[in-house]
């Protein structure tokens, strides 16, 4: 913790850093280890989470917000997904049996589809039907009006069923 703790400049902060290290933790361990299923990458998506948050800890609220937990998991999922990325761009190699092979890519199909998705889409389907927000609290998050977001979440499942029904999953 002493690593994060160095990179923030007011006893305040760091104080509030602690707090949300302590709460927050666990949760997006569990939240990168969903998306990439092996501990040791987990737990270095989790430290790039960390490293983020402390540098931007202007941007982060209350601990106990809701907004606050939404912002947390949202990083510690794109830092997992960020890591997926490179894993599967340059897959890790294992020998078994004599014989060199890469790591499977995930078995699950919707997974793969929604990692396939933009950004900002896949973070609204993942706010929105993982973490159950409603559609007004995943605006008020993304700073978007109502209207526009029911428009990102239009969209965003528009290009999920495309995914899905090229992968062959509809």
């Amino acid at each position: 913790m002493l690593v994060y703790l160095a990179l923030i400049a007011r006893p305040r902060e760091r104080a509030r850093f602690e707090e949300l290290y302590t709460r927050y933790g666990g949760l997006m361990h569990h939240v990168a280890m969903g998306i990439l299923k092996d501990e040791k990458d987990a737990e270095d998506a989790v430290h790039e989470a960390f490293l983020a948050m402390a540098r931007h800890m202007d941007k982060v609220g209350d601990v106990n917000d809701p907004r606050t937990k939404a912002f947390v998991v949202t990083i510690a999922q794109r830092k997992a997904i960020d890591l997926y990325r490179q894993r599967t761009r340059h897959p890790a190699a294992h020998l078994e049996e004599g014989d060199l092979t890469t790591v499977p890519e995930t078995e699950n199909g919707l997974a793969r589809c929604i990692l396939k998705l933009p950004d900002r889409d896949r973070q609204f389907v993942l706010l929105k039907f993982d973490q159950g927000y409603t559609t007004k609290e995943i605006a008020d998050m993304m700073g978007l009006t109502l209207s526009a977001a029911y428009k990102v979440e239009q969209r965003a499942k528009a290009r999920l069923e495309t995914l899905c029904r090229e992968e062959g999953l509809l």
